[in-house]
């Protein structure tokens, strides 16, 4: 099976940006330390920080993590503030009005000094990549702070088998970009995985300029097919997906594990890439909205 994902000047893009951000996962998993475990936390977020805070959530359950989509604070929980710029007026200004205590997360920026100022633990994220592509960073740092980890004995293998280099025939990645190439998507999910579609999501969009329908499976009730034979269906629900949802060298992986769950963001990051080569689609490596 070759194909243009195997010419050369894709296989030379193992040490570039995005892909090598990808390929530095394993290390880049973030240990945050506030001095306590927490029970509960109040999550505030807007854009790609707040789907992180969904993919957290889908992992430590909805019953821990309470999510907040603008930056309101909550009276009575843990809050967290998640702004990767660290520059949204809308969160420095709540982070100046309130009188709890509570996380900042950020890569600097003016809500740092506010954070401390106020006596709010701040935690620092790096700085120079793409708001989606600090999977390991963000999700990292919240697993930990509700004292779980992340623990892989092949996610470096894993990211080998996946990487540009590696020929489309062992390429689970390209093989989904090909099987998306001209054709349009469905994404169904269940509790466990509702921030893992819309992760999904966002990286096909801003990677590949695909859209793609979101279905919640609730209830196990089966979706008997897709609607159309030039649509593909990726399910991460554990029942009532469709039959005939892509199913391609192990993936999708089980949500229920954490080293599951992460492969499957990781699929997500790199078949859309793959995807936008496919479709011509410029790749932005810097964000243009502030987050």
């Amino acid at each position: 099976m070759e194909t243009i994902l195997d010419d050369e000047f894709v296989i030379q893009m193992d040490d570039t940006p995005p892909f090598s951000w990808i390929h530095q996962t394993p290390n880049r998993f973030m240990t945050c330390n506030v001095g306590r475990k927490l029970d509960s936390m109040s999550i505030s977020a807007i854009g790609t920080p707040l789907i992180f805070a969904g993919m957290a959530r889908d992992i430590i359950g909805g019953e821990r993590i309470k999510i907040r989509h603008s930056f309101s604070l909550s009276p009575d929980e843990t809050n967290c503030l998640i702004t990767y710029s660290g520059q949204v007026r809308e969160a420095i200004a709540a982070l100046k009005d309130t009188t709890n205590k509570g996380i900042v997360i950020s890569s600097g920026g003016a809500i740092k000094s506010v954070a401390r100022s106020k006596g709010w633990d701040y935690i620092p994220l790096p700085k120079g990549y793409a708001a989606r592509f600090l999977l390991p960073e963000i999700l990292g740092c919240m697993l930990t702070l509700f004292g779980r980890g992340f623990e892989s004995t092949d996610l470096e293998s894993f990211l080998e088998q996946n990487a540009p280099s590696e020929i489309t025939s062992e390429n689970v990645s390209k093989q989904i970009a090909l099987r998306l190439s001209g054709r349009s998507l469905v994404i169904f999910h269940d509790e466990l995985s509702a921030g893992l579609a819309n992760y999904f999501l966002t990286n096909l969009k801003t990677n590949a300029g695909l859209e793609a329908n979101i279905v919640s499976v609730e209830g196990g009730k089966e979706h008997t097919s897709k609607a159309d034979a030039n649509t593909v269906a990726i399910s991460f629900s554990r029942q009532g997906s469709p039959k005939d949802a892509l199913n391609i060298g192990g993936f999708p992986y089980d949500c229920s594990t954490v080293d599951g769950y992460v492969k499957n963001a990781v699929i997500a990051q790199m078949s859309s890439l793959y995807l936008g080569l496919l479709r011509a689609h410029e790749i932005e490596l810097l964000d243009n909205n502030v987050e």
